[in-house]
């Protein structure tokens, strides 16, 4: 039998469903702020592979550790990685930070990126691809937020939960997972999709189980894709655990050990009692050879 084929309509739908699931465990609303260009962009350093609060709480705290974005452009990394010490990669994350703020500075001699707006998506993106460590998702979100562009920002953390759920075909790279979600997503529909399916990526209670359970079969894609709703939904039930490890086999060994110990401590033994036993039998035949010539030389006398 033949896999069916995917179409963008049937991906479209169970994102619908999946978000509809999310709700329930999440929020049905986005979280407001409005942030500059320049924040927005570091914001999405902080959010990749992390929750919506961390990522706020790591931006508050480097906004309040430096006097302002000069002092934080000559800091080291060790005094940045501070900020997102409750983050995965803080060193990561802090080079990105620090290497965000030498290349705006350095291109402008200031912080305000507000002209940003105003460019055309092309120009815009090869502006950002030019800050050399930044990712894809940290790009693609900025693109998102500042100029309104119709993407799906994949993380790993985002693109290995779609692959777990059946949403995305295994071997997904985080390029192609913007793009297929992009192609099923609608554009209006983008931030509250990607706010929830970015909280379940990077949800504690989740990790375990989406790093250690194996995906989906993918020998038909489609059933693959359409059985990512009940799997989202036996993930938020806790009814999916990782399989507990074998018990070792220690009774054959531990029978065994004891037996070679004995043996040995045997032959040892044996070994000493025979080197005993031939150093006296020397010893008395000595002892007579002595005692034979000394009766010899007294007859002779």
């Amino acid at each position: 039998m033949s896999a069916s084929r995917i179409k963008a309509a049937d991906r479209t739908k169970v994102c619908q469903q999946l978000v509809t699931e999310l709700k329930k465990r999440y929020s049905s609303r986005v979280p407001k702020t409005e942030r500059n260009v320049l924040d927005s962009l570091l914001f999405a350093v902080c959010l990749e592979n992390s929750s919506h609060d961390k990522a706020e709480l790591a931006l508050k705290r480097l906004h309040e550790s430096f006097f302002d974005y000069n002092e934080a452009r000559v800091s080291s990394i060790t005094e940045l990685q501070h900020v997102f010490v409750d983050s995965t990669e803080p060193e990561w994350r802090a080079m990105r930070v620090r290497e965000t703020l030498q290349f705006v500075f350095e291109g402008r001699y200031s912080y305000d990126l507000e002209d940003f707006r105003k460019r055309n998506l092309d120009s815009a993106e090869k502006y950002l691809k030019n800050i050399k460590s930044l990712t894809p998702f940290i790009v693609a979100y900025t693109m998102l937020t500042t100029l309104k562009t119709h993407t799906v920002p994949c993380s790993d953390s985002i693109t290995r939960l779609s692959i777990w759920l059946g949403l995305l075909p295994d071997q997904t790279d985080v390029v192609a997972a913007n793009d297929l979600l992009k192609a099923a997503v609608r554009k209006s529909d983008v931030p509250l999709f990607l706010f929830l399916i970015n909280e379940a990526a990077n949800d504690p209670e989740f990790q375990e189980v989406i790093t250690k359970v194996p995906i989906p079969d993918q020998a038909d894609p489609l059933e693959t894709l359409k059985g990512a709703t009940s799997r989202l939904k036996d993930l938020i039930a806790g009814k999916i655990t990782p399989a507990k490890p074998a018990k070792k086999k220690k009774a054959a060994e531990s029978t065994s050990t004891p037996k070679k110990k004995t043996t040995k401590t045997k032959s040892a033994a044996g070994s000493t009692k025979t080197k005993t036993e031939t150093k006296k039998k020397t010893a008395t035949k000595t002892s007579k050879k002595t005692s034979a010539g000394t009766k010899t030389k007294k007859k002779t006398r």
